[in-house]
């Protein structure tokens, strides 16, 4: 009896080594870390990047940074255009083929482009996701469809500079300085390779085209406190600004909300306001915009829904009834015309006199 009970426990303990070996097995094939996950994604191939999604990113505004059309960047992603994206998520960054996009430029709408490129607008709108009613950028990208292509261009070529160096002075801007280098505002830009919207700093060296000069050592030309000078500045500053995205808290160099826009252009004349458009609401002199008209250089405050009398926005006049403005996220900064069905509030912070 008692080898018969040995005989079957040696059976038992053999069974039962085969059975535990088989569940380790089990176990170690399967990864702790992706047992609960849902199948990954395939991974970036070696002409691929990953993108980084940072605060106050949207999808719009990163398919720009990275130079891709958009429509690209959502299918790489399998994203859609109301995607929600979050500070940290990768996305990748589809190869682009060169000379297969459209670089959207100052003055652009979208028949324009299609008759440019020689294809039908419906095309167009169908390989961009877009629609007649979708709202395009400069430096925006579209994916040129098949048989479309870009018009022949021919490479400006640079004026010739001088060896001179200009140092940009404080409210500087590019006609004032082609005044005094007397140069044509076309060459400066052109010599040190800008554009009319291009932000400069005091500090900034300028390259001189040939047949300027500098002013006299010493000699500064002298200066124009009038309002309509420092307006000019101000209204100059915030126009460079054109076409850059709206972030939030942004104030500059390359992305604005509203208040951030404003308080760096009043900078730019000598002013320190808060960032912060009700903050703002509270300098300068109060304006009866119904009474007497608003000047370049006022600013001018919206309530969020009319007759709320509650201040949710701010932009900087450039005339009686248009202004420069930062407007909201997804979009850009950008002159229009002020909805005065929605203005609360205009103060004039430079003097009359």
């Amino acid at each position: 009896m008692q080898a018969a009970d040995t005989k079957s426990m040696s059976r038992f303990a053999r069974v039962l080594a085969t059975t535990s070996m088989a569940v380790l097995v089990v176990v170690l094939s399967i990864d702790p870390a992706t047992a609960h996950a849902s199948p990954p994604r395939a991974p970036a191939t070696p002409t691929e990047q990953v993108y980084t999604v940072k605060p106050g990113d949207f999808l719009g505004g990163i398919a720009e940074k990275l130079h891709v059309p958009l429509s690209e960047l959502l299918a790489a992603n399998g994203l859609t255009k109301d995607s929600v994206i979050h500070p940290g998520d990768k996305l990748i960054v589809p190869a682009v083929a060169s000379g297969q996009v459209y670089t959207v430029v100052p003055g652009d709408f979208l028949s324009r482009i299609a008759s440019t490129l020689d294809v039908a607008l419906a095309d167009l709108l169908s390989l961009n996701g877009l629609t007649k009613s979708s709202v395009i950028h400069p430096g925006m990208l579209l994916q040129i469809p098949a048989g479309g292509a870009l018009p022949p261009t021919v490479a400006p070529t640079a004026p010739p500079a001088s060896t001179l160096v200009y140092t940009v002075k404080p409210g500087d801007y590019f006609k004032r300085i082609a005044s005094k280098l007397g140069v044509s505002v076309d060459s400066l830009l052109a010599v040190n390779g800008l554009q009319l919207t291009s932000v400069i700093y005091a500090g900034t060296q300028l390259k001189v085209p040939v047949g300027g000069s500098l002013p006299e050592p010493g000699a500064s030309p002298p200066a124009d406190n009038s309002v309509s000078a420092k307006v000019k500045v101000m209204l100059d500053f915030a126009a460079a600004q054109i076409g850059e995205p709206w972030v939030f808290l942004g104030a500059g160099p390359d992305s604005w909300d509203c208040s951030g826009l404003t308080m760096r252009a009043y900078a730019a004349i000598g002013i320190t306001l808060p960032h912060y458009s009700v903050a703002q609401a509270k300098y300068g002199r109060a304006i009866n915009w119904r009474a007497e008209p608003i000047r370049a250089g006022d600013l001018v405050f919206l309530e969020t829904s009319t007759g709320s009398g509650i201040i949710s926005h701010v932009g900087i006049a450039s005339s009686a009834t248009t202004w420069i403005q930062a407007p909201r996220g997804g979009e850009f900064v950008r002159s229009g015309s002020i909805p005065l069905q929605r203005v609360v509030a205009v103060r004039r912070l430079v003097s009359d006199g």
